[in-house]
């Protein structure tokens, strides 16, 4: 269709990306203010930010393919419903309890938004290059959401509370489902049957996974059930007549490596923020709004990585930017791994490298997802690429979270005559030392402890991610040179006997006539014997 109204349309739906993404990270900042008021254990503080995206990711491939079956205007605004009242729900938890099962409310109306968004852009931007531009905005709406998350808790936090960053949500929301229904298309419904079973398989295969890698640690069982569950998947869709999800889209070329970009690009993003949060004001003392603040350089580079995205790609294609935006982070990473985190340059530098090759990675991915898969399936592929999303925001949480949790542990030097509950509660991490330091006498040497072993726990999690990124570096450069290799042979001779090359054969009138008149066309493309390949 002609695109007449983009900026409403970018508004429309960049608004509901914007807020699934801030709330996938705005409680980093706000932790210890829920801790203090509601007392969660340790286990339930990672399950109050984990529970979000852990249950987006299961449902993300079902509610995807829902919007190509039941027209996707339909189903976004009624995510956009459930994410309202589930705000609501988080803003007025009376406990934990409460305030988890508020936040896998939360994620439900975000599994329900994301994907339809994103099938969207494909649906009313069908021209590649302005499809690019858009996917560019959103991806960087997203990726700056997450990033934004924090600061907007931090601001939140400091004038009202907690309770304050979910009531934001409800009125954004109220105004992103007027415009949708005013200027959003009706999308028809699709005409085959959708695959409820089909559905159930993959949201149980991904849901396994989480859990496998969740704060509960599911472990080899539950893991085991979800990769069985998924080959079920994958088994159903090869044979049904109108799957779900193609399972050929995953041999297409760049397609496993732009869904794998997404996977690295936001557990990084998500786990290593919060982590950073934490180390802001436990360890350099600052307030949740000037933490926040010095997280903006991320979000401001990867504005910048987003508005040159397009450009880039134009130039030098998905493969060749997707392999520098994995380059970047694993270089600016390496510096707060080497030790540059107590020093405000050189780890701004980082940020700024990492928020700009990040925003990269993450519009050259989405855009080979998109393009994969024509605009009927377009659903099944943009649950592709945000399940990568959630499942990246929900496992970098838990992994780098668990990560960093054992490295401060064993780092973590008590002083002598510290009493044991102090002693197991400051064990649990940098905030919960400072706790366990009120009316100690150790208090001074219990905290400069806690904050030394919370500085490795952060350069070992810098660590591991830069090393992360510098393997899918190199995976996508040998992949780029493999394609290329594969492609240089097959235009190269067969094997087998080479055939001797026969007369010419002469073309007939009305090959002759078909060709334009040129029986030279004829003779160059036209029947004859068959002749050594060149």
């Amino acid at each position: 269709m002609a695109v007449t109204r983009t900026g409403g349309l970018l508004a429309v739906l960049g608004a509901g990306l914007f807020l699934v993404a801030v709330d996938a990270t705005v409680l980093h900042v706000a932790l210890p203010d829920v801790v203090r008021q509601l007392r969660p254990g340790a286990a339930a503080q990672v399950w109050i930010v984990a529970v979000y995206p852990l249950t987006a990711a299961p449902l993300l491939l079902p509610s995807g393919t829902l919007g190509d079956r039941f027209g996707r205007r339909r189903v976004l605004v009624t995510g956009y419903a459930v994410f309202g009242l589930a705000s609501l729900a988080c803003a007025l938890a009376p406990s934990v309890t409460a305030l988890i099962a508020a936040r896998a409310a939360l994620g439900v109306g975000g599994a329900l938004i994301m994907p339809v968004t994103m099938s969207l852009l494909r649906e009313v931007f069908p021209d590649r290059q302005r499809r690019r531009t858009a996917i560019a905005v959103c991806s960087g709406i997203a990726g700056t959401g997450s990033v934004f998350g924090p600061v907007l808790g931090g601001l939140l936090v400091e004038a009202w509370g907690w309770r304050a960053t979910f009531l934001v949500n409800p009125p954004v929301i109220l105004a992103a489902v007027v415009a949708a229904l005013r200027w959003l298309p009706r999308t028809p419904p699709g005409r085959g049957p959708w695959d409820a079973l089909g559905a159930g398989l993959a949201a149980g295969g991904v849901l396994g996974i989480a859990f496998a890698a969740g704060p509960s640690g599911g472990g080899l069982a539950a893991g085991a059930a979800g990769g069985v569950l998924l080959a079920l998947f994958v088994r159903r869709q090869r044979r049904a007549a109108a799957p779900l999800l193609d399972p050929a889209l995953f041999r297409r070329p760049g397609v496993p490596g732009a869904a794998g970009g997404v996977l690295l690009v936001m557990s990084t993003l998500v786990g290593l923020g919060l982590l950073l949060a934490q180390y802001l004001q436990v360890v350099l003392g600052l307030s949740p709004t000037a933490a926040a603040a010095r997280l903006l350089l991320v979000l401001g580079a990867s504005a910048v990585g987003s508005v040159a995205a397009p450009a880039l790609l134009e130039r030098f294609g998905n493969a060749r930017v997707r392999t520098a935006g994995f380059a970047l982070p694993a270089v600016s990473l390496a510096l707060p791994a080497a030790g540059a985190l107590t020093s405000p340059w050189w780890l701004g530098v980082a940020l700024v490298g990492s928020g700009f090759g990040m925003a990269l990675a993450l519009t050259s991915s989405t855009d080979t997802l998109l393009s994969a898969a024509p605009a009927d399936r377009a659903g099944g592929a943009a649950a592709v690429e945000k399940t990568g999303y959630e499942l990246g925001a929900g496992l970098g949480t838990t992994a780098f979270g668990s990560l960093a949790a054992t490295v401060y542990a064993a780092h973590l030097v008590v002083p002598p005559g510290v009493p044991d509950a102090a002693k197991r509660l400051a064990s649990a991490g940098p905030a919960q030392a400072d706790a366990a330091s009120h009316g100690l006498t150790q208090a001074t040497e219990l905290l400069a402890a806690a904050r030394a072993a919370c500085t490795v726990s952060v350069q070992v999690a810098a660590a591991v991610a830069s090393g992360l990124f510098t393997l899918a570096a190199l995976v996508s450069i040998l992949g780029r040179r493999i394609g290329r290799y594969t492609i240089r042979s097959a235009r190269g001779p067969l094997p087998g006997r080479r055939l001797r090359r026969g007369p010419p054969a002469v073309p007939g009138r009305a090959a002759v006539a078909a060709s334009g008149g040129c029986p030279a066309a004829v003779r160059r493309s036209g029947p004859g014997t068959p002749s050594s390949p060149r």
